[in-house]
């Protein structure tokens, strides 16, 4: 967006345009939209079996520190500069986390640049999962309620990996 300002140089009015960068908070992300009535535990498996990753259940996802209800959180991560991984179910006990003109049962949030053809990939695979209706990526900059929602889930996975690493406990050299 330009925002324009007036200058005055030499006595006469010119009027400069101040160029201003916006910069997308998640530019780095895809997120995969899943409609299924299938079980967190069982999407999960189908995901790792086909996909061939390691999806691991974490500690529920909360909105708020104090929400009783815990949305099914899954975690893998490819190693270093590679994908990682995020599987969340977005209905729990009636409560939709968001919503979408699509029914969307699950959110497979991909961190790090994943090339288009693998992306095709993922999508088909995930569409061929018995009981899934329907896989799509979700635009992330049309759907701007989603920014909120994707820091909490960013300090969700923080807190969980921080937590993880302090029960190894550290390590002697």
């Amino acid at each position: 967006m330009e925002q324009k300002e007036t200058v005055y140089l030499n006595s006469q009015k010119v009027t400069a345009k101040k160029k201003t960068l916006h910069v997308t908070p998640f530019d780095d992300l895809c997120i995969i939209g899943i409609s299924t009535h299938m079980k967190d535990y069982k999407m999960a498996w189908h995901l790792n079996e086909s996909l061939r990753l390691d999806l691991k259940k974490l500690s529920g996802f909360r909105l708020t520190p104090n929400d009783p209800i815990e949305h099914s959180f899954y975690y893998f991560d490819e190693g270093e500069n590679l994908n990682v991984f995020n599987l969340l179910k977005t209905q729990t006990e009636g409560q939709r986390i968001v919503l979408f003109q699509v029914p969307t049962d699950f959110l497979l949030i991909i961190r790090n640049p994943v090339p288009e053809k693998r992306l095709i990939d993922i999508i088909g695979i995930t569409r061929k999962i018995p009981e899934v209706q329907h896989a799509y990526i979700i635009d992330i900059i049309k759907n701007k309620q989603l920014d909120p929602l994707l820091e909490l889930i960013e300090f969700h996975e923080f807190n969980m990996i921080r937590e993880q690493s302090s029960r190894k406990g550290p390590t002697r050299g």
